[in-house]
């Protein structure tokens, strides 16, 4: 595999906070992008703080900032002022892309729209990241994927217990999956600049993406189709629907598909071969009409066995299966190291750690080893004087408040 970083001659300024814009830059950085995080004096990005809210797992690890922000410079200033905005006007001169998340009457009142910044600089490529769109009467609206992403595409009313909620979905993790949405907007940017010699501005919104997440079950409601009732567990409409629990507690997820294909050797592997020709559940149509009495024979089945048995024979019979995992398990999963989905990272405070690799591989190409994320404006000395800055007009600006510089 090359040594050589396919995005090494790309250069991002970020303006960003929180998980969605900063993890579509952190994909670009893995890639050997130059990404510079420009951050307020101060705060700086709030999710630098958000591992300590209550109810997030303890660490001194401030995690919820270092898997978006490995790999970049941070630089404190605030363009706000006019000396800060000079500033950060010459920083998107000098970058191919400038990515953000701030609300468009912000970006409006701080002159940062795509058409402040094409005017002077047409090759340069502008990503957006929107809780709500551009349009309509919630364009300025705050919102964070768990109003905007889970909410609203109708995904937490169809998975939310009928016996209650037991918690929040997974910070940050419907942003995630909109941040991939904005990186590969922005490297399609990139390829049509290479054709046109133009740069353009890409959006993405969290509203978009939760719609595209659950656009299956938002295209039957487009069709007018008619929605099933809600079902208590074991009068589920299907068997491979449900959790089943094993005789030392395990919960098991099936997913039968092909029912066609999949259901004799699921009945073998289940050790329940009458099934094949029990005629209540032989075939298809025979095991709708019985499905709850299925269902509470295949409890019963689960039931004689621990987890181990049912990894065993599960696989033996080629049945798609997951087991519900602990943090610690999905942590360690020799899968996802096999496939450096989580890999080894050395942290300058906390020594050998590990972190989540970006979703995206590319063959020939080899990502950067991740480091720790930066301190806020560790990187502001240097950048400043790669921009011409002479010490002295560091210094002043630092000494009025327009810029803040820290080290490890």
């Amino acid at each position: 595999m090359s040594e050589s970083r396919l995005l090494s001659d790309i250069r991002v300024v970020e303006v960003a906070t929180m998980v969605f814009a900063p993890s579509a830059c952190a994909a670009m950085a893995d890639f050997g992008a130059q990404v510079i995080k420009v951050e307020p004096p101060g705060t700086g990005d709030l999710n630098r703080h958000y591992h300590q809210l209550p109810g997030m797992p303890a660490s001194e690890l401030p995690y919820t900032f270092q898997i978006d922000n490995r790999l970049k410079r941070s630089v404190a200033l605030d363009f706000k002022t006019d000396s800060g905005y000079a500033i950060l006007r010459k920083l998107v001169s000098a970058a191919d892309v400038f990515v953000t998340n701030l609300r468009p009457a912000a970006l409006a009142r701080r002159k940062l729209t795509y058409a402040d910044l094409n005017a002077d600089h047409p090759r340069l490529i502008y990503g957006l990241a929107t809780a709500y769109g551009e349009e309509g009467g919630e364009c300025d609206k705050p919102g964070y994927d768990s109003v905007c992403y889970w909410a609203r595409s109708a995904i937490e009313s169809q998975v939310f217990p009928v016996d209650g909620w037991l918690g929040p979905f997974p910070f940050g993790s419907g942003d995630h999956a909109s941040g991939t949405a904005l990186f590969a907007g922005i490297m399609t940017a990139l390829y049509q600049r290479e054709k046109t010699g133009r740069g353009c501005k890409v959006s993405s919104s969290l509203l978009a993406n939760g719609a595209w997440a659950n656009a299956t079950m938002l295209q039957a409601q487009l069709c007018d189709a008619k929605f099933n009732d809600r079902q208590p567990r074991d009068q589920s409409y299907n068997f491979t629907y449900i959790h089943y629990r094993t005789a030392d507690d395990r919960v098991l997820k099936l997913s039968i598909v092909d029912a066609d294909k999949d259901w004799q050797p699921f009945c073998r592997a289940i050790g329940r071969e009458e099934f094949i020709t029990d005629e209540r559940f032989a075939e298809l149509n025979q095991r709708v009409e019985n499905m709850a009495t299925l269902i509470h024979l295949i409890d019963k089945a689960f039931l004689e066995h621990p987890i181990d048995y049912w990894q065993t024979r599960l696989a033996e019979f080629d049945i798609p299966y997951a087991i519900l995992p602990t943090y610690p398990e999905a942590a360690d999963d020799p899968q996802k190291a096999a496939n450096d989905i989580v890999v080894p990272l050395q942290h300058e405070r906390f020594g050998e750690v590990r972190t989540i690799s970006s979703p995206i591989n590319i063959e020939g190409y080899q990502k950067r080893q991740p480091n720790a994320a930066p301190e806020l404006g560790e990187h502001t000395c240097e950048v400043l004087a790669e921009l011409g800055c002479s010490d002295q007009e560091i210094q002043q600006l630092i000494d009025d408040g327009v810029a803040q510089a820290s080290s490890r």
